[in-house]
């Protein structure tokens, strides 16, 4: 059953017009975490991206407690693990365009995600776009790639301790509603399977972007200006993903 609170995610990728044209063409476009680290700018940029651990201060954890004196925790106000080994991860960030189930409406997008670009290409069709991309990586890297998709999550570091990850931000960029695709390039030689069936096995520690190339995709989307989507000035007839599956994911 449907509540209030049901809501589900249209995907959207916010970028400028020629790039939009590129990816209504099959570019797929996905930066390493080191890219995000390294920006300068306050509505891309995230030098906490990869974030393991937050600590609380006031605890603290065996490394903490031994390399810093008491009179230098007492002046500490965050202490956090960023995993190395993260950076390499290609990611492919999206607006979350949310549909509320119960009030039939779209939710209004933040204005801060004009910066990202004047077109939106909406995803009319996430679940082929996704199939498409996991077509694409495994045509052009086989098996020697993990990938997970998952909407971010937002923490308030100075509060929220705890473990966290690759699908983690912190909450002043909550306004974003990312939903975000994480590729992980695996060194053919060293890898293995676990009992669960994953495969193990070690990053390949290179920074470069990736570009595949999925095929034309404007079957499963289309490109509005970004201020239309803020205003949800949405094309008519747009096709909402199927309530019965959502339903079943409910269960």
């Amino acid at each position: 059953m449907l509540t209030q609170d049901t809501r589900f995610c249209l995907p959207v990728k916010i970028l400028e017009k020629q790039w939009a044209e590129k990816l209504l063409d099959g570019s797929v476009f996905m930066r390493s975490i080191y890219d995000f680290r390294i920006m300068d700018n306050s509505f891309r940029g995230d030098i906490n991206e990869g974030m393991l651990r937050n600590i609380n201060p006031k605890i603290g954890d065996s490394f903490f407690n031994n390399a810093f004196s008491q009179e230098e925790k007492d002046i500490v106000q965050n202490f956090w693990y960023i995993d190395e080994d993260l950076q390499f991860f290609k990611i492919y960030c999206m607006y979350c365009l949310t549909y509320n189930a119960s009030k039939k409406e779209f939710e209004r997008p933040d204005e801060r995600i004009k910066n990202f670009g004047d077109t939106a290409v909406i995803i009319r069709n996430g679940k082929e776009f996704t199939q498409r991309v996991v077509q694409g990586l495994f045509n052009r890297f086989g098996d020697n790639v993990n990938f997970d998709m998952k909407e971010v999550s937002y923490y308030d570091i100075s509060k929220d301790f705890g473990d966290f990850g690759i699908f983690w931000k912190g909450k002043g960029y909550a306004w974003q509603s990312e939903l975000r695709m994480a590729v992980a390039l695996l060194d053919s030689h060293t890898i293995k399977i676990d009992e669960n069936g994953d495969k193990l096995g070690l990053l390949v520690d290179s920074t470069d972007p990736i570009k595949l190339e999925i095929g034309n995709i404007r079957d499963i989307a289309i490109a509005i200006t970004t201020k239309d989507l803020v205003n949800l000035k949405l094309p008519a007839g747009m096709v909402l993903p199927d309530l019965q599956e959502i339903k079943k994911q409910k269960k």
